[in-house]
């Protein structure tokens, strides 16, 4: 029952998973190969001239570090990175993470289910299996689309494949954290109107936090409640350094926000 049941999840979202996979692989690509006439037409001078508040939502505070400022493509390719591949992760998190309750509540099929041999801790986690498996798919998808734009485009810019591979390790550690968070709010929310809408609430609170601890210091502390503030890929591309710290604490929120939404989905009477 616990294999059909991951075959099931996986079949039933398999659309999602390759069109997510497929739009960051070519989006990757496209978005390398527009890297030269961004070089040419000098788009470092460009950032410098916008306002604080517009740089840091495409940078964060990363336009000011060294590297950056010695390297134009550092900061394109980082602007690219924060601009949308996090968005996009959340996006396939909120969706597909919350969506194996919610979408079987919404489909009054979670009944049918939960009817055959099979506990409640066993199929939450089976379908949390699938979604996990869905996000090293999308994920691998826009590695792969990175390796050859770099290779092919940045040209003797210093880009290390395994920055590049870790860099999306992070990103997959963060997608499977809005994942978790969005699959405990279903557990107690059930519905998939309000499982979506809240969660898509939690993560706009969230980068509103991350991007008001930037600019008053006072409330710095507030960054740290923030899934974004833990996706930093411009550390790992100018020093190289893996951040385990913040990685730990996105595969923390993975775990706490699983072991939640079993301890919520056990006790939740669920009606369709």
């Amino acid at each position: 029952m616990t294999v059909h049941l991951f075959m099931h999840t996986l079949r039933h979202r398999r659309l999602a998973i390759l069109w997510f996979c497929a739009g960051l692989f070519l989006w990757n690509i496209l978005v390398m190969a527009v890297w030269p006439a961004y070089r040419d037409l000098g788009m470092q001078n460009v950032l410098e001239g916008m306002p604080d508040g517009v740089r840091a939502a495409l940078l964060g505070d990363a336009f000011d570090h060294p590297e950056v400022e010695r390297n134009s493509f550092y900061t394109f390719i980082v602007s690219e990175l924060t601009a949308w591949l996090p968005f996009v992760l959340a996006y396939f998190g909120v969706s597909v993470g919350g969506g194996v309750v919610a979408r079987a509540y919404g489909r009054r099929t979670i009944d049918l289910m939960l009817a055959h041999p099979i506990t409640r801790e066993r199929f939450l986690l089976t379908r949390f299996a699938a979604v996990i498996l869905g996000a090293v798919i999308i994920v691998a998808g826009s590695l792969v689309g990175m390796l050859i734009g770099v290779s092919v485009w940045a040209g003797n810019t210093l880009v290390s494949a395994t920055d590049i591979v870790l860099v999306h390790v992070q990103l997959l550690l963060f997608g499977l954290a809005v994942a978790a968070l969005s699959l405990c709010l279903a557990a107690w929310l059930l519905e998939p109107g309000r499982t979506y809408g809240v969660s898509a609430l939690i993560m706009v609170v969230m980068y509103t936090l991350t991007l008001v601890a930037q600019f008053v210091e006072p409330l710095q502390w507030m960054g740290y409640a923030s899934l974004f503030r833990y996706w930093q890929p411009l550390e790992q591309f100018t020093t190289g350094n893996f951040s385990w710290a913040y990685s730990l604490v996105l595969t923390g929120s993975s775990v706490v926000g699983l072991a939640l939404a079993v301890v919520v989905f056990r006790r939740r009477d669920i009606v369709t």
